[in-house]
């Protein structure tokens, strides 16, 4: 295995991991999850609704990502590519609330799928170099 295929593989042990228990810790306690996190919205310009509604689904986005991730083959580049929207769509909920610290982490992530991305080659696998 290559530098760079041993590279790969660590980011997307990591990327997985980190994805898959996002979405697996908060599902025994969806509700609390989605009525804590809605209230830090409340003096942004989304209606109620629109914001549980993504809060109820994220999880299991979060959870559906690290499997994608985790489980290889063609399915690791759409994985990363779910999981780099799904951070845009919390970076534009965490700019709205001007939490720019949160922001800051959530671009870490933005970072690092855009790497793991590029680290594929067309057939999904790591570039060997």
């Amino acid at each position: 295995m290559t530098n760079t295929q041993l590279a790969q593989l660590v980011i997307r042990i990591g990327l997985g991991i980190n994805m898959l228990m996002h979405g697996l810790v908060r599902l025994p306690k969806l509700t609390a999850f989605v009525d804590k996190t809605e209230a830090g919205f409340a003096s942004t310009i989304l209606p109620t609704l629109l914001t549980k509604g993504f809060l109820y689904t994220l999880p299991f986005a979060e959870l559906a990502i690290g499997i994608l991730i985790l489980l290889g083959g063609q399915l690791i580049k759409w994985g990363y590519f779910a999981g780099g929207i799904t951070i845009g769509a919390l970076l534009f909920g965490t700019t709205l609330k001007e939490d720019w610290s949160g922001a800051g982490s959530q671009m870490i992530y933005v970072i690092a799928f855009y790497l793991a991305l590029r680290g594929l080659d067309s057939s999904g696998r790591s570039r060997s170099r």
